[in-house]
């Protein structure tokens, strides 16, 4: 007899949207190690060398469903949805109790294994590159406080937001610098989403900034004279 556990130790949100309501289960799945990338330097005749530079990339993800119809047709229509579900930039929660913000990079062919009470039984491969986290977290903070960061990858991408307490010719958030600030103005330094707004509007004409907010593991401060509402997805 197939228990409430046994499905949610099978089951896969995607954005929310658990794909046991479509009848389809998690068979297995695969999560792969983070790509590497690093540029050395050892210089001719060299014993020794320099990292230049290191860059992390995506987790390959493998992901194979299985489901029940009792018609090709209607087989044909599960996965049809199952794929709908995935098209662009997607959160899927796994089994392993992850999150990934994770895009498909494969569909694969609808495989028939066989009949079992009246019902066809297929399956389907996935294969995705993904970003492993857990739920968006949101710190308060007042001017001057730290904020520490669970991420286990070098840099986090987080919001910053915060609302001026008076008028200021020039206002540091994080990395980012906005002049002609007005009282009560809304300011997000967007390091997430990529964008920086005042009042909820685009402020390119008076701000400036070399990169866009992030954290690092453990402890950080982030320059502000006013208090912060931080936000950002702890990240392994």
């Amino acid at each position: 007899m197939i228990t409430k556990q046994d499905i949610d130790n099978a089951s896969m949100y995607v954005d929310g949207v658990n794909i046991a309501d479509y009848g389809v289960l998690v068979q297995s799945f695969k999560v792969g190690a983070i790509e590497q990338t690093a540029a050395l330097y050892q210089g001719r005749n060299r014993t020794n060398f320099n990292v230049l530079t290191t860059e992390q990339g995506m987790r390959p993800i493998t992901v194979q469903l299985f489901y029940k119809g009792r018609t090709r047709r209607e087989l044909s229509l599960i996965k049809s949805k199952i794929d709908s579900l995935l098209i662009g930039k997607v959160e899927l929660s796994l089994p392993d109790g992850f999150m990934y913000s994770a895009a498909l990079t494969q569909a694969g062919e609808e495989q028939i294994l066989g009949v079992e009470y009246n019902e066809e039984i297929a399956s389907c491969a996935y294969t995705f590159k993904g970003i492993r986290h857990d739920p968006l977290q949101t710190v308060s903070l007042e001017s001057g406080d730290p904020i520490y960061c669970k991420s286990t990858v070098p840099k986090t991408d987080c919001r910053l937001t915060c609302t001026a307490s008076r008028s200021y010719t020039s206002l540091q958030i994080g990395p980012v610098t906005i002049t002609n600030v007005a009282s009560g103005d809304l300011i997000v330094a967007d390091g997430i989403n990529g964008r920086i707004l005042q009042n909820g509007a685009p402020c390119a004409g008076n701000m400036s900034f070399i990169h866009f907010p992030s954290l690092t593991p453990g402890e950080n401060f982030i320059t502000c004279p006013e208090d912060l509402t931080v936000e950002y997805y702890p990240t392994y």
